[in-house]
């Protein structure tokens, strides 16, 4: 990329990290709406689909899992398990082979949200991305790419 240098006015919206932010704004906006009568913030939602994911490939589910796939800070995912928890959807345990780890698990009733929760993401997905419908392959491995050049350790 050339040499970047800051724009205002109308030329901002040329600028690759500000249209990015907007479409994060109006993606989580949408997704909000969608999850609003399940009570369930997308953070949470995120976690808990995951939980159901990483249960169903059999693997031991940890925060710090979690915490890497839905690529937020180990508090927030602290904090939204903690939530989950409340909502009696997740249970935390510690792990055997490592008393610094915590367990997590899917109740009944979270597996029934975080079913509900998915075929939110799905609709909304659907909808959300339909205008790049020709273009969806090309746009993942973009944002595929940005992710691997600056996810952080």
């Amino acid at each position: 990329m050339s040499d970047f240098k800051l724009k205002l006015g109308s030329e901002a919206e040329m600028i690759p990290g500000f249209l990015l932010w907007q479409v994060s704004k109006l993606w989580q906006r949408h997704l909000t709406r969608a999850l609003e009568d399940l009570k369930l913030p997308s953070t949470q939602a995120v976690i808990l689909a995951n939980v159901l994911r990483f249960t169903k490939e059999g693997r031991p589910v940890t925060q710090a899992m979690l915490s890497q796939a839905a690529k937020v800070d180990r508090m927030t995912a602290s904090q939204s398990l903690r939530s989950l928890e409340l909502k009696r959807y997740v249970t935390r345990k510690e792990s055997p082979g490592d008393k610094r780890a915590n367990r997590v698990s899917l109740t009944t009733e979270g597996r029934r949200v975080a079913l509900k929760a998915i075929k939110r993401f799905a609709a909304t997905h659907k909808a959300f991305f339909e205008p790049l419908a020709g273009e969806t392959e090309a746009v993942v491995g973009y944002m595929q790419e940005l992710i691997r050049a600056n996810e952080l350790v």
